[in-house]
Formats: C-alpha cells, structure tokens, sequence
C-alpha cells in the first residue's frame, strides 16, 4: 500500500470486514518523533451514534503515549468529548490520531 498518495500523506484506511462502520487506520509514525518509522493500526467504530458522538478509538498496535491506555488502546478523548460537534468528521478524527502520536 503507497501511503504517499493517500488524500492524508501517511495515513491508510481499510475496511473490516466490508462494513463501512468499522476501520482500521493505518498510521505511518510521523517524521520528527519517537513513533517514526513505525506503523500503528487504530481501529475506528462509527456504529455508534456516530455523527452525534465520536467514534469509537482504540489503537490495536501496542503503543506507549501518555495518553494512550497501556492495556487496553484506547486514547484519552476529553480533547474530543469539548469540542466534537456532528459537522466534525472522519477527517478530523484521523487528523486528531496524528497530534497523538
């Protein structure tokens, strides 16, 4: 998969199992920190009231970020939780992934 052309450099997203509510977004470690050069997989769950509520995020790639659970993946959303708003987008999640790492 060329990443370079993907319409956010860096960044992939495939489908599970052919339903458009569940992704996994592939990740490329961003030059300039620590994660660079790796790959990190963050699974997105928009099954659930999504545009209403921000999808569900947890990092399936094992990840050591203050905030990012150690055991379980799942990302500190108070960031999210004070500003999402039904207009903000997948767009604006994976862009949100990106600060995290």
């Amino acid at each position: 998969m060329d990443l370079s052309k993907a319409p956010i450099p860096g960044v992939a997203i495939e489908l599970v199992d052919s339903d458009v509510t569940k992704w996994i977004v592939i990740i490329n470690g961003p030059e300039g920190t620590p994660f660079y050069g790796g790959k990190f997989k963050v699974a997105l769950d928009f099954a659930d009231s999504y545009p209403f509520k921000y999808p569900k995020i947890n990092f399936k790639t094992k990840i050591y970020h203050p905030n990012v659970k150690g055991d379980t993946g799942e990302i500190c959303t108070l960031a999210l939780d004070q500003v999402w708003v039904p207009t903000l987008n997948a767009k604006y999640i994976i862009e949100f992934l990106l600060t995290v790492i």
